[in-house]
């Protein structure tokens, strides 16, 4: 998938995640306010020492690792793979308090689990693994906490057992986890292909194969998005339209292959010339179009008559001492004009550059 995409999807989804922990560490702090009064999970420690271990460390831990997450995914010069590995670290905080925490009530020793299976959510194997390993330590340390001062034999294999089971567990649901992950970069791959398959296409449908400019079809549908542009700023736009003089000729006398090189000549300089100032386009045989957006007159013309006078002085070394020259027709956009009205001018005035003896330039009233 293309990587700036990417990036800006993994964004989204680390400030989804980083709310969404946000709401579980909330409804954890109510919890631990619920135990306290109804049930609580130390009997042995007062009031005030039972709401300091079991209510406000956690929750300062879990800020702690909220407010870091927060100020690193706002770097921009951080690399998006760090903050796969931050966000990922956060989660594994958040709940690896709670079950660090409460570690006598045996379902929430497997809560970090949520950490591995939230690494799904970016697609990636390495973090997976480190994840797993976090997890595994984490649920070793607490069982170790809750069974390790027991001496009956019995007791003590049931703590191997227990250990044994959350070993396979974190086992199966990382390897559950990596093959999500490989079909999820895999799904991912054949989405960005099919949409650069697209994207080529797309373009290549817009853009004349020979000339490397702009087609008709990209020509018309440039018109009338500058002219609603146009209608909205009150910028001035122009269309200049080029024909190459006696180009029939041309063929008829050189051949078409050095017909094409006389276009290419011409297309290349118009390209060049109008790059910083509007869009080159190949309307149809030897007729070319710009189409110059919120630019003064006086440059439009500058850059024709750039255009044209050195099409007039270019060297073809098959013509000896032969020169080939255009024509062409400038209108400026009318307030309230439809695409077809303002062309037509403009092809209007390139008809009267013709008539008046080409290799001029003539501009529509």
């Amino acid at each position: 998938m293309n990587d700036i995409n990417k990036d800006e999807i993994d964004a989204k989804w680390h400030m989804l995640v980083w709310r969404m922990m946000i709401v579980i560490c909330s409804i954890s702090f109510v919890i631990a306010w619920i135990l306290f009064g109804v049930y609580r999970v130390d009997k042995s420690i007062g009031a005030g020492a039972y709401i300091v271990k079991y209510i406000v460390l956690p929750m300062i831990v879990q800020a702690i690792a909220i407010t870091i997450c927060y100020f690193y995914m706002k770097h921009d010069e951080a690399d998006i793979k760090h903050k796969n590995y931050v966000v990922t670290g956060m989660i594994y905080v958040c709940v690896g308090v709670i079950a660090f925490t409460y570690c006598t009530i045996y379902p929430l020793i497997l809560i970090p689990c949520v950490t591995i299976i939230a690494t799904a959510l970016f697609a990636d194997q390495e973090l997976t693994v480190w994840s797993g390993v976090a997890v595994l330590a984490l649920m070793v340390i607490n069982v170790v906490r809750l069974h390790l001062n027991v001496g009956e034999l019995a007791t003590q294999m049931n703590w191997v057992g227990a250990l044994l089971i959350y070993i396979l567990v974190v086992s199966v649901m990382c390897a559950m986890v990596m093959v999500v992950n490989k079909h999820t970069k895999a799904l991912m791959e054949s989405i960005a292909g099919s949409y650069n398959r697209q994207v080529t296409l797309m373009s290549e449908l817009m853009v004349d194969p020979m000339t490397g400019l702009y087609n008709r079809r990209s020509f018309e549908e440039s018109l009338d998005k500058e002219i609603e542009n146009v209608e909205q700023t009150g910028a001035k736009s122009y269309v200049t339209i080029f024909d190459i003089d006696h180009f029939k000729e041309v063929n008829d006398t050189y051949g078409h292959s050095n017909g094409d090189i006389v276009i290419k000549a011409l297309c290349k300089m118009m390209k060049e010339k109008s790059k910083d100032m509007g869009l080159a386009f190949r309307y149809g045989g030897e007729e070319f179009v710009i189409l110059f957006h919120d630019v003064e007159l006086s440059k439009v013309m500058n850059v024709v008559e750039d255009i044209r006078t050195e099409f007039r002085c270019y060297y073809f070394h098959f013509m000896n001492k032969d020169g080939i020259t255009c024509s062409c027709g400038v209108a400026e956009y009318t307030k309230g004009e439809s695409s077809k009205a303002w062309f037509n001018r403009a092809d209007s005035a390139l008809y009267k550059a013709k008539e008046s003896g080409r290799n001029r330039t003539v501009i529509s009233e």
